[in-house]
């Protein structure tokens, strides 16, 4: 999530940085004409010190782009008291005619824009929010796992011709279901495939209880993150994947400024291109994160037939559109509305009250 933005009047120096495993491609610009475009090795004190014995005495912003390297650098900066944005990608407008793009290239893009006041920082969670993002991540991780090794045995039997011992397509991934895709007939490659990737199912499956469990004994252990999922779980339609999920994505609650921010971080505000008295709103974004997201619809189904207001809700829009579409666009609306519910709750620090 993005986070306040800063005054460039404050600063004397602006920075923008590529960083990569192993350089810091930086150009520094003040609000005049001095441009410097330096690489040194992927060494925040190196970066420190380079600062310190140049410009010691100068007001300095920095800003580089979130990607794999992480907050290394953004942790070490603003432990020296260096004001350090982290941007989202995203966020960084390109030019269709652009075609070249190099480090250099890239820390000066940054370096403008920085001194034009037109970046925004991601929030960097920090603390249990920064371990518990891991920990979702790697959830997250697993349970893709599981659906892909499910996809792909489905796709060789297919393949194979083979769908067909199978009674019913539709039933869940039951050890029954397993036993009976082990006991069909086939050729010894493809049962050699067939087994590699029951193991790879059973694995996925495996870790995705152990890191449940981790889950859960994380949140126990601090308290504020418990009150906080107890109070999400008090939403018809929210377990406790789906609120650990949400928490582990959008960081300490406490950090957030309106319902609308939060619906635009999972993607649920319509795109909008209304220009004088017309208004003219289209499907919704589909930005930030899709797996939040489809859990929130997911959510909302179930919410539905919970709580009365929200099936009135629903029934609401529904009514208003073409059957064809009606319900996808009904039940995506409520899962927009969720997330007004969640932020009230959050903000509030308490439970939910269904109408039943």
């Amino acid at each position: 999530m993005t986070q306040t933005t800063y005054l460039p009047k404050d600063y004397e120096l602006f920075i923008g940085l590529d960083v990569d495993k192993k350089s810091f491609s930086f150009t520094i610009q003040d609000h005049n004409i001095m441009k410097r475009t330096k690489t040194i090795p992927a060494q925040p004190q190196y970066f420190y010190n380079y600062l310190q014995n140049n410009y010691s005495n100068k007001q300095i912003i920095c800003a580089y782009e979130a990607g794999p390297t992480g907050y290394h650098l953004y942790d070490y900066l603003t432990q020296k008291n260096i004001p350090c944005l982290v941007v989202p990608p995203l966020s960084i407008p390109k030019a269709p005619n652009e075609r070249v793009k190099t480090n250099r290239i890239d820390s000066v893009k940054l370096t403008a824009l920085l001194k034009a006041g037109s970046l925004k920082s991601i929030r960097v969670p920090q603390d249990e929010w920064r371990e518990l993002r891991h920990l979702v991540k790697i959830r997250q991780n697993y349970a893709s796992l599981r659906k892909v090794t499910q996809q792909r045995i489905k796709a060789l039997l297919l393949f194979a011709h083979l769908d067909g011992y199978i009674k019913d397509p539709y039933q869940k991934w039951s050890c029954n279901h397993i036993n009976e895709i082990k006991k069909i007939p086939c050729q010894p490659a493809i049962r050699d495939c067939l087994d590699m990737l029951i193991d790879d199912l059973f694995y996925a499956r495996k870790q995705l209880l152990t890191i449940h469990r981790v889950l859960r004994s994380f949140c126990n252990s601090h308290e504020n993150i418990k009150n906080y999922l107890s109070f999400l779980q008090s939403i018809p339609g929210i377990g406790f994947v789906v609120a650990v999920t949400l928490l582990g994505n959008i960081g300490d609650p406490k950090n957030l400024k309106d319902p609308r921010e939060l619906a635009s971080f999972v993607g649920l505000v319509p795109r909008e291109n209304s220009t004088g008295d017309d208004v003219n709103r289209g499907s919704i974004t589909h930005l930030g994160d899709k797996v939040l997201r489809f859990l929130l619809i997911e959510a909302a189904w179930v919410a539905i037939r919970k709580d009365i207001r929200l099936y009135q809700f629903y029934c609401r829009i529904k009514n208003r559109h073409h059957s064809e579409i009606a319900k996808k666009k009904a039940i995506t609306a409520v899962a927009r509305k969720l997330t007004a519910i969640i932020y009230r709750i959050l903000k509030e620090e308490r439970k939910y009250i269904p109408h039943f």
